[in-house]
């Protein structure tokens, strides 16, 4: 055993169970402002640090379309054919700005990365959210 798998082990998280775990995940210290969604753009759960970008609780995100908060979204299939939409894929790709509207409805400038991910055999999609700051804006 090589020491870098030491320093998970005793954190108690390989790398493969960072995502599996998803319970764990805001225990990790990877609290990164993230929404996992079902299939459908229902939200399953939430970081806390994405309660505190979209000024929501935990209880008031569960159960709410992506769009909510997202409207961009709203006339996308999030979903085609098993895999995230090769368009959303694409602007995710290149840092494309998402405007996000939060509980107050302050519109949030966000690149938004889009990963699937499996769980005891069901397959969500993890949102992970950048805020741009207006110093690297582009003009």
């Amino acid at each position: 055993m090589n020491a870098s798998s030491n320093v998970y082990q005793l954190q108690g998280m390989m790398p493969s169970n960072l995502l599996i775990l998803h319970d764990q995940y805001e225990d990790t210290g990877l609290n990164l402002p993230e929404l996992t969604i079902y299939d459908n753009g229902m939200i399953r759960s939430c970081s806390k640090a994405a309660v505190e970008l979209l000024g929501y609780s935990f209880d008031k995100l569960r159960w709410r379309h992506i769009s909510t908060f997202l409207p961009q979204l709203s006339d996308i299939a999030i979903i085609k054919g098993g895999q995230i939409d090769p368009n959303l894929r694409f602007l995710s790709h290149i840092g494309y700005h998402f405007d996000v509207i939060d509980m107050q409805g302050a519109h949030i400038a966000c690149a938004l990365f889009f990963n699937e991910i499996e769980r005891s055999g069901k397959h969500y999609l993890r949102v992970i959210f950048r805020p741009v700051q207006p110093q690297y804006s582009v003009l």
